[in-house]
């Protein structure tokens, strides 16, 4: 009796174990985080590659595909924002009033003085759009870094989204996205919600989180709300990919999925403070800014 009890055990406890040791291979199909520099706040896509600002470290990290951490840069002082222009990464430099390009190797190919506190940057076809967050401006660059124009819009300025044509800018004091023709006229004001953030465009709409709301708002391209959708706590970062919306809820230490009509698909955990956000085919990546971390989903 005793032999055939300890057996029973046995079998009991290994299929246990086989149980909980693959939870985690599951987990790791659907998400991994890496550890980057302090205060991740921004990713872009480049390429086959990810890169990350870490503001309080004053660098760039450049991650593959995988999430393997393969090099990291240094850049001006409290960099905030990041695009890639096809060919170059643009960084801004949010306490040095410039933003800086660099090749996809992280040398320096130069640093150019925008406006006051520049935060986001936008690559759209042949222009560099800085958005400056003290100055209540945007910046329009040449991809040389000639300065061609700045452009006055709501207060604080800190996203910028493009829909091919236009530029969108979110105004988080101001409560309001600016629309801009591509020679920086202002086609007009919009009210959203409280202390919009993130911006993204997904084909026809244009989607604006509001931080202090806790939603998501689609516009029409002419700034008719079509829909407004409960997110999490500190609504930030937006991204559009495959047809669908990611929302970072930097007060939720979550990511939520939503349909192109703003049903939640999912929601799931990341790193602490998640902020910015990108889309890379079927994965997004998430900078946690709470944890120095960037997870991919």
């Amino acid at each position: 009796m005793r032999k055939n009890h300890t057996i029973k055990i046995s079998i009991h406890a290994v299929c246990l174990l086989a149980a909980l040791l693959a939870l985690p291979a599951a987990a790791a199909a659907q998400s991994r985080s890496v550890a980057v520099g302090d205060g991740p706040g921004s990713v872009a896509i480049v390429g086959t590659n990810v890169w990350v600002t870490n503001q309080f470290s004053h660098s760039v990290s450049k991650l593959s595909s995988t999430g393997a951490v393969l090099g990291t840069y240094a850049v001006g002082k409290n960099p905030t924002g990041v695009a890639f222009d096809g060919t170059n990464v643009w960084v801004s430099n949010s306490a040095d009033n410039n933003v800086m390009k660099l090749t996809t190797d992280g040398s320096t190919v130069g640093a150019y003085e925008v406006g006051d506190g520049p935060e986001a940057v936008l690559a759209a076809g042949p222009h560099i759009w800085v958005a400056n967050g003290r100055g209540n401006s945007v910046t329009k660059l040449s991809q040389d870094g000639t300065v061609l124009g700045t452009y006055a819009v709501g207060r604080r300025p800190v996203g910028l989204a493009t829909d091919g044509s236009n530029i969108y800018v979110t105004n988080n004091k101001g409560n309001t996205v600016t629309k801009l023709s591509a020679e920086g006229l202002v086609l007009g004001t919009f009210p959203v919600g409280d202390g919009p953030y993130g911006i993204a465009f997904d084909g026809t709409f244009v989607w604006v989180s509001n931080f202090f709301s806790k939603n998501v708002m689609k516009l029409s391209s002419f700034g008719t709300v079509m829909g407004t959708y409960a997110v999490g706590d500190g609504a930030a970062g937006v991204a559009a990919g495959g047809g669908n919306i990611w929302v970072a809820n930097n007060g939720s230490d979550t990511v939520m999925k939503l349909s192109g009509d703003g049903a939640v698909l999912g929601t799931y955990a990341v790193g602490k403070d998640p902020l910015g956000i990108a889309s890379a085919g079927s994965n997004v990546w998430v900078a946690n800014s709470g944890s120095n971390s960037v997870t991919k989903k």
